[in-house]
C-alpha cells in the first residue's frame, strides 16, 4: 500500500504542500478578516456611491423637468389654436354689425347711462362707459334673453383732438331714455 501511495504521488505521512494559490488566499483570509476594520469604508466607496446616487436623481428630474414643459407647451400651442378658431368663428357669426355698418345706422333714440352693471365685461359689451355718459341705442332688445340694447358711445379726446366711436350691448335696466 505504500508504494502504491508514494507512486500516485500522495504522501499519507506528510502533510501536502500548498501550491500558489492556496498560499494567497491564505493571505488574504488573515489580511481581510471580520476581527480587522473593514476596508471599504476608508477606500471611498460610500463617497461614491451618494454621490452617484445624487447624479442619478439629478438626472431623472432634469429628464421629468423636460418632459413637463414640453407638456406645457403642447398644452399652449393647442390653446392657442382653439382660441383662434374660436375667434374666426365668432367674427364670422358675431351678431354685432361691423365698424362701417354702425357708423352707416341711424340711431332709435339716445339713452344716459344711470348705473354700470357690477360684472359687465363680455367680448359684445360696451366698454369704456361712465355713469352720466350719453349712448345711442342702435337697436333695442338684443341679445340674451333680449335683455340689451345695441348701442354707440361716443367720446371726444381733448389731447388728441378725435372722437373714439365704441359699439356694443348695454343692459335696458341701467339706461335712462332721454326725452326730448
Amino acid at each position: 500500500m505504500n508504494r502504491l501511495a508514494i507512486r500516485s504521488g500522495i504522501s499519507i505521512l506528510r502533510p501536502a504542500r500548498l501550491s500558489a494559490n492556496s498560499r494567497y488566499m491564505k493571505r488574504w483570509m488573515t489580511n481581510h478578516s471580520s476581527s480587522n476594520k473593514p476596508n471599504w469604508r476608508q477606500n471611498g466607496t460610500p463617497e461614491i456611491v451618494i454621490g452617484t446616487t445624487i447624479l442619478t436623481l439629478l438626472g431623472v428630474d432634469y429628464y421629468l423637468q423636460s418632459q413637463q414643459e414640453k407638456s406645457r407647451q403642447e398644452i399652449m400651442s393647442q390653446l392657442q389654436n382653439t382660441i383662434r378658431q374660436d375667434e374666426l368663428k365668432e367674427k364670422e357669426r358675431s351678431d354685432l354689425p361691423s365698424e362701417e355698418e354702425t357708423k352707416a345706422m341711424k340711431s332709435l333714440f339716445t339713452c344716459i347711462v344711470r348705473r354700470l352693471p357690477k360684472y359687465f365685461d363680455g367680448s359684445k359689451c360696451l366698454m369704456g362707459v361712465q355713469v352720466g355718459d350719453t349712448v345711442q341705442v342702435l337697436e333695442e332688445h338684443v341679445g340674451p334673453d333680449k335683455m340689451y340694447h345695441l348701442c354707440r358711445l361716443e367720446k371726444q379726446n381733448e389731447k388728441r383732438g378725435s372722437t373714439a366711436v365704441t359699439v356694443g350691448w348695454f343692459p335696458i335696466q341701467c339706461l335712462e331714455k332721454v326725452k326730448l
